[in-house]
């Protein structure tokens, strides 16, 4: 797995650099809403082009990143952290336990709920699919430096205004 994921970080530096210059006028260059969709949308393709052969979706490795980070997290906490309706955490959810990423145990405590936790299989999966996202982080990035990476992040943070 870890060589497939590498192999598409080679492919997306040439694009990147292939691409570099390239620009049409438009006065959605300056609409903030349109600018974050489409860093967006460059970060899909990213993580589409590294991560296909996985069966892994962006909002699936958000779920698996956060149980991973929340060992017995419950569904409903995924569902108010990522904004997303209790059905669609459910078809991720389900997606992560037939591959074998995340199990189900019942709470002691409260017997009608699930906690859900990582396997082995998937704490391996995750730190090999955390590096190569870290990876596309930067890359998606590359054109800021070092302070301006942390602005971004710290503006992004600000924006939510959710978190």
């Amino acid at each position: 797995m870890a060589r497939k994921l590498r192999r598409g970080l080679t492919r997306a530096h040439r694009a990147a650099d292939a691409n570099a210059g390239t620009a049409i006028q438009s006065p959605l260059r300056d609409s903030p809403s349109f600018l974050v969709r489409m860093a967006q949308l460059s970060a899909f393709d990213g993580f589409h082009r590294h991560f296909a052969g996985l069966g892994m979706t962006p909002a699936r490795f958000s779920v698996l990143v956060l149980i991973v980070n929340n060992p017995g997290v419950r569904p409903g906490a995924l569902t108010e952290e990522l904004r997303v309706k209790p059905s669609n955490i459910a078809t991720l959810v389900n997606a992560l336990v037939a591959d074998k990423f995340v199990e189900r145990r019942r709470d002691k405590k409260e017997l009608r709920a699930s906690m859900l936790f990582a396997t082995k299989e998937g704490l391996k999966a995750f730190e090999e699919m955390w590096e190569v996202h870290c990876e596309l982080d930067k890359l998606l990035l590359q054109p800021l430096s070092a302070s301006e990476y942390k602005i971004f992040v710290a503006l992004m943070r600000k924006l939510d205004r959710f978190s």
